[in-house]
């Protein structure tokens, strides 16, 4: 055998791992979506997590848009 033979079924079988391994990847990246979205299908507390995370997320918005009117006030000097 000589070297550009060997090279070549290196080559090949180097290409064929990369697919395969892509080919993996897909197939976890599909496990993993089907398994959250089953996950939040079937979640019971839904509806409870989300009434608690509601008045969280409308503080932090209140707070970033203090922050934001006292930044443009202090860029633009006026208030």
């Amino acid at each position: 055998m000589d070297l550009t033979n060997f090279t070549g079924k290196v080559a090949i079988g180097v290409s064929v791992a990369i697919i395969l391994a892509f080919i993996a990847l897909i197939i976890l990246a599909v496990f993993c979506v089907g398994l959250g979205a089953v996950s939040s299908a079937t979640n019971s507390h839904a509806v409870q997590d989300t009434q608690q995370e509601y008045p969280k997320l409308q503080g932090n918005i209140s707070h970033a848009q203090v922050g934001i009117s006292l930044a443009v006030a202090n860029v633009t000097g006026v208030q």
